[in-house]
């Protein structure tokens, strides 16, 4: 599965629920166009940077990297996914500034910060003084004491020239496996993404090492993040906590939908409800040893190894072996809750946002069953079933909406997926007309 829909994350997001909630982008397009702007002045100071300091091949392979790497941010911002809230962007300013006013080695440095749609609780940096930080973070984290630990870790991962370095290493491989006259544009197999929705995994997979390599990076980059977040008089177990939290994001169960949601939702007057719509795929009579390759791969989460990295921190850091009390709870800022709510009920369109329109709609069905004359949740379903029946017209529906893979997804997520594979190219378009009209 692409995504875990944990169950307390949908409960919490039910309460107060309002339809005052969509997120405003104010960039316009004169702000897109500067931002890529300055990102192609960084790079360009950076190429001489790179001129002045390699040679031969292994400049060449760099430089190609490197302009791939551009291509891809580029990507991002045409293909606005990136969130330019002025609500967000503040609270996000101003947390940051408080890393870099009690770290003075942070004072010189050019890092900006910015926020994405990407719903999954994630971050990372892409070098050249660029981290990216996802919008699901506020949705799963407890405190702006942890979105400052996650902010710490990543510029720890700038300080230490990870991403830069990464690429050299991956220059080098080339070089060494491809010969004299590879480039890396011709040599390096990159899967065709959707554009945009995709292109953050291009980045990492351009910036991240895999393997001990990287097990090491991160490791560097909690202990290096942890002094800068040390310095900043944040709750010393908070920045543990965030990787406890993190942790819980990658084992809790999804959510059921009752099946009485599809009659209701879908049972229109200028298309009956069909049963034969829930039909179920028998599996019993699968070879389950196929997918167990599968399962494993789609079970890979950005931070695999979080037992062990908290081990590490506690080894180095005796501090952080003290026990603090279950009821010891860390104060939250009023305004971390207001945004955590705002990401919460915006979270339908940042699924949309990251072309997970399978997802988007699962968690509508979700949140219509308790309050069905949601018209913002209305609206965003028939955005969303016009949008895969754009792609089941292209024959491109697996790349937006899930194919079942047995024993790894809930009997109610089967039932989901099965309905809207089971649905025809023009029962989908009478959904999305409908629910677009009203």
């Amino acid at each position: 599965m692409k995504y875990l829909l944990p169950f307390y994350f949908f409960c919490f997001s039910l309460l107060g629920y309002s339809q005052n909630h969509q997120l405003i982008d104010t960039t316009d397009y004169e702000k897109h166009k500067s931002l890529i702007a300055d990102f192609k002045t960084k790079n360009e100071t950076f190429e001489e940077h790179i001129k002045a300091n390699y040679k031969g091949k292994l400049r060449r392979e760099i430089l190609g990297i490197y302009t791939e790497y551009q291509g891809q941010f580029e990507e991002i911002l045409e293909n606005k996914k990136l969130l330019f809230d002025t609500r967000f962007e503040k609270y996000i300013d101003s947390l940051f500034n408080t890393l870099v006013e009690n770290n003075t080695e942070l004072k010189d440095k050019d890092i900006k910060v910015y926020l994405s749609k990407r719903p999954s609780p994630n971050a990372f940096s892409i070098g050249n003084g660029t981290i990216i930080t996802n919008i699901g973070l506020f949705s799963f984290l407890e405190n702006e004491h942890q979105l400052l630990s996650v902010m710490s870790h990543e510029v720890a991962h700038e300080l230490l020239k990870h991403s830069h370095n990464s690429i050299v290493n991956k220059a080098n491989q080339n070089i060494a496996v491809l010969g004299s006259n590879s480039y890396f544009s011709r040599n390096l197999k990159l899967e065709k993404y959707n554009k945009g929705s995709r292109s953050f995994e291009k980045l990492k997979n351009l910036l991240y090492e895999e393997g001990e390599i990287k097990r090491k990076n991160e490791i560097a980059a909690d202990s290096l993040g942890y002094l800068l977040y040390k310095n900043s008089k944040s709750p010393e177990n908070e920045f543990l906590n965030t990787l406890i939290t993190l942790k819980k994001y990658d084992s809790v169960p999804s959510i059921a939908l009752d099946s009485t949601i599809y009659i209701k939702t879908f049972d229109l007057q200028e298309q009956p409800f069909n049963h034969k719509w829930l039909k179920n795929e028998d599996f019993d009579h699968y070879n389950y040893d196929f997918y167990k390759d599968k399962i494993n791969a789609d079970s890979i989460k950005g931070h695999p190894e979080i037992d062990h990295r908290i081990e590490k921190l506690k080894l180095f850091f005796q501090e952080l072996n003290t026990e603090f009390p279950s009821n010891n709870r860390t104060k939250v800022d009023s305004s971390f809750l207001e945004l955590q709510d705002l990401a919460n009920k915006a979270y339908v369109e940042n699924l949309f946002y990251n072309n997970e329109y399978g997802l988007s709609i699962y968690l509508i069905l979700k949140r219509l069953e308790s309050n069905f004359e949601d018209k913002y949740l209305q609206k965003w379903l028939g955005i969303n079933f016009n949008a895969i029946y754009e792609a089941k017209k292209k024959y491109q529906l697996n790349r937006y909406v899930d194919r079942i893979v047995p024993k790894e997804q809930s009997k109610s997520y089967q039932q989901f997926l099965n309905f809207i594979w089971n649905l025809n190219l023009n029962e989908i378009k009478t959904i999305a007309d409908y629910y677009l009209k009203n």
